[in-house]
């Protein structure tokens, strides 16, 4: 549920004026208008996620649009000329240019999952001066997305305890079922992610799945685009009008899958290398699960009829 808030006119400041702590706070406060979990904002810091209900801030815009418009708001920076990236019709880069609006690209938020991730990335695009010192305390885009995934897993383990505590003696099996399945999937996943480098294995998986579904969509559209050669040489207005409304699906496919694919490659690369703030969020996740699981056993056994 979303809670009240004050609206604020918020003054741009550049980027290279500030500390890094600085701009953290700036960005928090700049996120409130657009979180909903009123509890995870009044205590976030710069390694609270921006999405999710359960232990981020409640953004419900899942491509960050909102949170990236907020954050160009509130920075200035020398940034501000854009050039084509060579070789590339659509792509762009930013280079030094006159003192102005913060401008993120398309694609550059694709990891901003944090305030700390949004200042690393300023920091890696040139906007700020690094900052070793601050870097050491933000949690990686790869802790950020496992331990996400283990507190979802963890919510649906207690929501299937809390139900099967309601249900009558004679619809209790089917949920015992259910909950056993939970209670070990939730134990198998506490347990990879005590084992950082069976966690990166897992992780290297997604990735390569992903990337053979980007192929196979690369390739998909490579082959409209020689049926449309093909048609235009042989001038049938009805075909070519139907391959290139399957060209643009297609194209709306790669561009959402090259955003999963940028999400899972940055996954993959960052999951086995733990600093000592990655590490205190993993144990706090697997004592998270370690308990829950221990309820979930308890519960089963409780729903086990003692034989006469």
């Amino acid at each position: 549920m979303a809670f009240k808030r004050k609206e604020a006119v918020v003054e741009a400041v550049d980027l290279n004026t500030i500390t890094p702590e600085d701009a953290e706070k700036r960005i928090i406060a700049g996120v409130k208008k657009y979180a909903t979990n009123e509890a995870n904002w009044t205590k976030a810091d710069g390694n609270t996620p921006y999405l999710g209900h359960i232990v981020g801030m409640g953004i419900e815009s899942a491509n960050l649009a909102d949170i990236t418009m907020s954050i160009e708001r509130q920075f200035l920076t020398r940034k501000t000329t854009r050039v084509p990236v060579q070789g590339s019709e659509t792509e762009f880069t930013l280079v030094d240019g006159e003192l102005g609006k913060l401008r993120i690209l398309e694609g550059q938020d694709s990891v901003m999952a944090t305030p700390g991730l949004t200042i690393k990335k300023l920091m890696e695009l040139g906007h700020m001066r690094a900052d070793a010192a601050y870097l050491e305390g933000v949690a990686s885009f790869a802790t950020i997305v496992s331990v996400g995934a283990g507190h979802r897993l963890n919510d649906a383990l207690r929501k299937t305890l809390a139900r099967l505590e309601k249900l009558a003696p004679a619809e209790r099996a089917e949920a015992k079922a259910n909950l056993q399945s939970l209670v070990q999937q939730t134990q198998d996943y506490e347990a990879l992610l005590a084992d950082a480098a069976a966690l990166a294995a897992s992780k290297q998986g997604d990735f390569q799945t992903d990337k053979a579904s980007f192929d196979s969509l690369d390739a998909e559209l490579r082959l409209i685009n020689e049926k449309l050669k093909g048609v235009t040489a042989t001038d049938d207005p009805s075909r070519a009008a139907s391959l290139r409304a399957e060209e643009a699906q297609v194209r709306t496919r790669i561009r959402m899958m090259r955003q999963k694919l940028v999400v899972s490659e940055e996954t993959a690369r960052g999951a086995e290398r733990r600093t000592k703030v990655d590490e205190a969020k993993f144990q706090e996740t697997r004592a998270v699960l370690a308990e829950s699981v221990k309820a979930g056993q308890q519960a089963m056994r409780a729903a086990t009829p003692v034989a006469c």
